[in-house]
């Protein structure tokens, strides 16, 4: 199935469709082991996201303020410190500079986002993309994460990441 036919992006822009589309070649051209690490990375991310968007909007299911800015920390400090330490000693080193030059685009697209509703739909252009290339890596990165990080995930959450960012975008 061709990705642009998934319900995911039906009702988005041809703008939003060829900024995903650009991202595509570099996401795929990662080795197994960069995509391996950098869904580890997108994982947390999407738990992090899934979490600050359920605390801002005050959600029924949110998981409180203190665990909302747990899990900002730890994905701030990832992001610093260029490496997931997870429980048990495994440590994800995302200093490759592939995988830090895609890190530093979504942080600087994000953060320039928040003054630019263009820039912010690249920005989201680009998780899809990390989506739909990572996908066959994504449930056990999620499973990695979640046993891993120090952090008690309710399944509930992570069903909906799943759902969400992981099941939307399969093409297989």
């Amino acid at each position: 199935m061709q990705w642009r036919s998934l319900p995911a992006f039906r009702e988005k822009s041809p703008a939003y469709l060829d900024a995903v589309d650009a991202y595509l070649p570099a996401l795929s051209a990662l080795s197994v082991q960069q995509r391996r690490d950098l869904a580890v990375f997108k994982a947390a991310e999407l738990l992090n996201a899934l979490i600050q968007i359920r605390e801002r909007r005050q959600a029924p299911d949110r998981l409180g303020d203190a665990f909302a800015k747990a899990s900002f920390q730890r994905v701030r400090q990832v992001i610093r410190e260029r490496r997931i330490v997870l429980q048990g000693a495994e440590l994800i080193d995302l200093r490759d500079p592939v995988l830090r030059d895609l890190i530093d685009e979504g942080c600087r697209l994000f953060h320039a986002g928040k003054r630019d509703a263009a820039v912010y739909q690249r920005a989201l252009a680009l998780s899809a993309a990390q989506c739909l290339v990572l996908n066959d890596q994504l449930d056990e990165a999620i499973a990695r994460y979640a046993a891993g990080s120090g952090l008690s995930f309710p399944d509930s959450l992570l069903q909906a990441v799943r759902s969400s960012f992981l099941e939307a975008y399969r093409t297989a």
